[in-house]
């Protein structure tokens, strides 16, 4: 940098030891958000002890922040509580796709509240909006809850979570899907890790011990650079700024810990009461090897969903994105993209623009989410490289591993009887009848999930979008780009999920190989590698059938399988003894028909046998 020209006040860093000047683009913290988006329609600045509502929520600290917010932990004066609350970017886009989401959460509050899984479904406690005057900030209201499964996942990637534990989530994952099909005709469209998360036992203990004890929050100033816009509408910092600009102070994020085997253990007598009858288990993997190939790649290539999605430019280009909007813990994944990272934050809802596709990943609580822009290979090739799910994908490049950071909190069933809208009046009428708060933990359940980022759900028959699901959880009909998918796509995410939870590892994690096929024909070749062929009338009709088959129905691209069935992927890679791969086998497989008219409703799988915990199954389970 010329002695003459001045440094940019963001790029001026106070760390532990002495103060640093560090170069764009490294000028914001890694783990915080940019200071570039408090421009004119995004964040809020906000400051410990800042007041919402009149006074009534107060600002405690700093739990994370998303792409599209920051979430703060704040006192409710009114009901003398802590709650969770995200405060929306200002921008016109950001606003609605808030309110569309408030729509959705009310909607979910004013079902069955007796239904049994209405506690795993989470629901938001407030809503509001926030005048400033420069801006209108969209404001929402949640329980705190806990880490995501995500974390849960990274906490047993060794072995896998313990099978027991693994039935008690998946029981608990179907009762809340069940309440989401049946009593709200939504289909969530976004199961993925991480978006369940884990109650917390006594929150507000939880929360005034921590806080008693949290070292006061720490914060550092940095300069607002002025916004330009590249071609494609991406807001991009000066490089150089003046001398003089505004300055915002930011926080660190402080996330709330996690209510793990740390607070609690599990063992064979605390668990023996009733765990069976109406949650689920299992016993620890013995031995699983685990493939570094199958976490290399990021959770990434989440699809955004949304009510009126500009064009697509390309057919054949997912460049869609979604993230989260549940407000959650600290997790860990691995990612793979070809473009350097722009630091941002964790899960948020779902973004509007169709141009960027966005890769979350999720790391130790010290670590930070990327924003990743690229596009999928839209050309294709005649080899295959590779074959076999589980082993590794079709593509033979290799992969960069990063982690990331907290994602944020998002809540659980409201304690009103009626949810009140941006404007201060009910938004459901039917709402009338108070939703009961979520039980507690005991010693015959283990763990408590409940099922959040709502912001993505659609009517299953009245689709806001066709473009659904993050990847490595898309049934094949997402895949096709088919217009007759319903809420069995949700059952396909689930079975995705289990197997990740007993495995640490994704079920599919396709990969494009450059010119030669995208990740679509990859993650097709996998799953006919893993599940076997389907008709021919079941792989077309959809948006991209002719794109991925030829007119007899075999790949166009990838011409080389090796089919590897499931049963014997647990047997010879996850060493499952025979009978333990039999009956998972017949859990998972009527979930991952890849025809979706063969495949079951959740009604179907809610009681199935698998699900059943045996006492001596905790033995030897000792915590989570």
């Amino acid at each position: 940098m010329a002695p003459n020209q001045p440094c940019a006040k963001y790029q001026y860093v106070l760390t532990s030891s002495t103060p640093k000047i560090v170069p764009v683009p490294d000028n914001e913290p890694k783990d915080e958000e940019s200071p570039a988006d408090y421009n004119t329609g995004g964040y809020l600045v906000i400051k410990i002890d800042d007041t919402f509502k009149d006074g009534r929520y107060i600002v405690a600290r700093k739990l994370g922040w998303g792409h599209f917010s920051t979430v703060w932990l704040i006192k409710d004066t009114r009901e003398n509580r802590y709650s969770a609350l995200k405060v929306v970017k200002s921008a016109t886009r950001y606003a609605e796709t808030a309110r569309d989401e408030i729509k959705l959460l009310s909607q979910v509050a004013a079902a069955n509240p007796h239904h049994p899984g209405r506690p795993h479904v989470v629901s938001f406690l407030d809503s509001f909006l926030h005048r400033t005057p420069q801006d209108t900030h969209v404001c929402i209201v949640f329980e705190p809850l806990g880490e995501t499964l995500l974390a849960l996942i990274q906490r047993n990637k060794k072995k896998g979570v313990p099978k027991p534990l693994v039935k008690v989530i998946a029981k608990q994952v179907l009762l809340g899907l069940q309440y989401l099909h049946e009593e709200c005709d939504l289909v969530h469209t976004d199961i993925k890790p991480e978006n369940i998360l884990i109650s917390i036992p006594d929150v507000e203990a939880r929360i005034h011990a921590e806080l008693s004890i949290s070292p006061k929050p720490t914060s550092f100033h940095v300069g607002v650079p002025h916004p330009t816009k590249s071609r494609s509408g991406l807001s991009i910092p000066y490089r150089h700024t003046p001398a003089h600009e505004r300055r915002v102070q930011i926080f660190d994020s402080q996330p709330l810990s996690s209510p793990s085997s740390r607070s609690g253990s599990i063992s064979a007598s605390a668990s023996s009461h009733s765990v069976h009858k109406h949650v689920s288990g299992k016993t620890p993997i013995s031995g699983a090897p685990i493939s570094q190939l199958l976490r290399k790649s990021a959770r990434a290539d989440p699809t955004a969903i949304i009510h009126s999605p500009p064009p697509i430019p390309s057919s054949r280009t997912s460049t869609s994105s979604t993230i989260s909007s549940t407000l959650s813990m600290p997790a860990a994944s691995s990612s793979a993209v070809s473009t350097p990272p722009t630091s941002v934050g964790s899960a948020d809802m779902p973004i509007l623009s169709k141009m960027a596709s966005i890769t979350l990943m999720s790391g130790s609580p010290d670590s930070k989410l990327t924003l990743r822009l690229n596009t999928e290979s839209v050309v294709a090739s005649e080899q295959h490289v590779s074959a076999s799910p589980l082993i590794q994908s079709h593509t033979s490049s290799d992969i960069h591993h990063t982690t990331s950071g907290p994602s944020l909190l998002t809540q659980t069933a409201p304690r009103q009887s009626t949810i009140p809208s941006l404007d201060g009046a009910p938004l459901s009428p039917s709402s009338e009848t108070p939703v009961p708060g979520p039980p507690s933990m005991s010693s015959s359940t283990p763990i408590s999930i409940k099922i959040a980022d709502l912001g993505n759900a659609t009517p299953s028959k009245q689709h806001f979008t066709e473009d659904i699901q993050t990847r490595q959880y898309r049934a094949p009909e997402a895949i096709l780009g088919r217009r007759d998918w319903g809420t069995r796509a949700d059952v396909w995410s689930v079975a995705c999920v289990i197997f990740e939870l007993l495995t640490a590892e994704y079920l599919f994690d396709p990969h494009g190989q450059g010119e030669m096929f995208t990740k679509d024909d990859d993650h097709m070749a996998q799953i006919i590698e893993l599940l076997g062929d389907f008709p021919l009338d079941a792989k077309m009709g959809g948006k991209y059938s002719r794109e991925i088959f030829d007119h007899a129905g075999a790949l166009r691209y990838i011409k080389t399988l090796k089919p590897w069935p499931l049963n014997r992927v647990m047997t010879e890679k996850y060493l499952f003894s025979t009978s333990e791969a039999d009956d998972l086998c017949a859990f998972l497989e009527p979930m991952l028909a890849v025809d979706q008219r063969e495949r079951k409703e959740v009604i179907d799988m809610v009681d199935h046998h698998w699900l059943n915990v045996k006492d001596e199954e905790w033995v030897g389970v000792d915590g989570w």
